[in-house]
């Protein structure tokens, strides 16, 4: 079966049968899907689609018994029904069909219910370290529909560029950044298809760009704690959440940060004591670790005031885990900071990024297509040099805390040329579309259901229809 990820129940039925090139919604809540579809198969196919009836089309009906990105496709020799609760139901279904259907616009007869295991099945491209024009997003965006990857993560902001707009901090915004315009378009873009997108804002680490708002935010290579810097991070994460309207989750970021800078200084010492942080506490690791939990509990205070979901690097240690809201899902990369046992065990949601296989740093990636297959959400590799699980395979039991996985593309951020951003943008989206598919089937199916073989033979026969359907043929 050439289908990838693989449906939850398939049944063939033998024959073949020619589809007309129509496609009708029985309810306008479908109809964005319809033209989302109707777009992807005038490139696949070279023949333009209606939007309206036809004995042998396409019907979209709605059936609110199903889940939100639950489906039925029943393609019975005469016609092809799909069933959907959602947008995003009706959006994996016809990428379904788009697998489907052959040049001369034929299928098999078949019936097929299906929906995915995990909520969090995502892709992130980091625009924060080379410079990604907005139809580089939008391409991912198609890659996503096509394999029924619900979700792009956006690491909008870095050291080296702050890609978002805003009115609150106009100042932080790098040169060539994206427009408020380009941002509606992305988030109308990703809302017809059915796709969540995730943006991020790296903070209290990684913020170069906030130092030109010294007397709000510092002058180090860290958010500084104050009330007035607090303030301000929250109207910030507050604006976010307005520009992207549709986002469940909102990325805050909470790694890498250099914490001990927050020993000094006395509007420091008086914001952390207002907070009831003992700043004199002999420990002095502890006390930095106190601090951050207190800025992440802050920020995801401030997204989930606007009804959002925060989402955070592992990044804090297990020892102010008491002061970290389980509302907070935990991205568990590397094992380093926090082990994924202690996560589990202390009650936190965890999405499975795991450094081996799962991140992508063109223009080389260590870790191959088979690799990335062989990964599941339960299975973790550590690179870290002082992770105590070096060199070893980590994987715990299925756990309901363990909510999905993501690939993860890392900028090179060193390009010496257009050219060479260009070609490292390419050689990007190259191992993204070879690896995509295999987290799609490991996060869609929990359980392994096909071999690596199996999985490569539809991925051949999936690109042939993928690379005409992006324009790419």
């Amino acid at each position: 079966m050439d289908l990838i990820p693989l449906p939850k129940s398939y049944t063939e039925k033998g024959g073949r049968f020619p589809v007309a090139p129509a496609i009708r919604c029985s309810d306008e809540a479908l109809l964005p899907a319809a033209k989302v579809f109707a777009g992807y198969a005038k490139k696949a196919f070279g023949r333009a689609w209606s939007l309206g009836s036809s004995e042998n089309g396409v019907e979209l009906r709605l059936c609110a018994s199903l889940a939100e990105e639950g489906y039925t496709l029943s393609a019975d020799g005469r016609r092809v029904v799909i069933s959907a609760s959602a947008l995003a139901g009706a959006n994996r279904a016809l990428a379904t069909l788009m697998q489907l259907l052959d040049d001369g616009l034929t299928l098999p007869e078949c019936e097929i219910s299906d929906a995915p295991d995990c909520e969090y099945r995502a892709y992130m491209a980091d625009v924060a370290n080379d410079r990604h024009e907005l139809e580089w997003l939008l391409g991912y965006l198609d890659m996503c529909w096509f394999y029924k990857i619900g979700m792009l993560h956006i690491h909008f902001t870095d050291n080296r560029i702050y890609s978002l707009p805003s009115r609150l901090f106009p100042r932080l915004s790098s040169e060539g950044h994206y427009t408020f315009e380009q941002l509606g378009r992305l988030v109308d873009y990703a809302a017809e298809r059915g796709i969540q997108l995730v943006p991020e804002i790296d903070v209290p680490g990684h913020s170069a760009h906030f130092r030109n708002y010294p007397e709000i935010f510092g002058s180090e290579d860290i958010i500084m704690q104050t009330e007035g810097s607090m303030a301000a991070m929250s109207a910030l994460f507050g604006e976010l959440c307005e520009l992207f309207p549709n986002s469940r989750f909102i990325h805050i970021g909470g790694d890498e940060a250099e914490i001990s800078l927050w020993y000094e200084g006395e509007k420091c010492r008086e914001y952390a004591l207002s907070c009831g942080i003992n700043f004199d506490m002999p420990d002095r690791r502890l006390l930095a670790e106190r601090l951050l939990a207190n800025f992440v509990q802050k920020m995801a205070d401030a997204v989930l005031a606007h009804g959002r979901r925060p989402i955070v690097w592992e990044g804090f240690a297990p020892s102010v885990n008491e002061f970290v809201s389980r509302d907070i899902t935990v991205v568990s990369w590397e094992n380093y900071y926090q082990l994924i046992p202690q996560l589990l065990d202390a009650g936190f949601t965890v999405i499975n990024g795991s450094w081996a296989p799962m991140y992508i740093v063109a223009p080389e990636t260590r870790w191959t297509q088979e690799e990335v297959f062989n990964w599941s959400i339960f299975r973790w590799r550590p690179v870290h040099p002082q992770s105590p699980y070096l060199h070893m395979t980590v994987e715990t039991d299925p756990n309901e805390l363990v909510t999905g996985g993501s690939l993860i593309a890392w900028g090179y951020g060193k390009c010496a040329s257009e050219e060479e951003r260009l070609e490292l943008l390419t050689a990007e989206r190259g191992y993204a579309e070879e690896r995509a598919p295999m987290l799609a089937e490991n996060t869609w199916n929990k359980a392994k259901r096909r071999s690596y073989e199996d999985i490569a033979r539809a991925y051949a026969a999936c690109s042939r229809r993928y690379l005409p359907m992006c324009g790419r043929a």
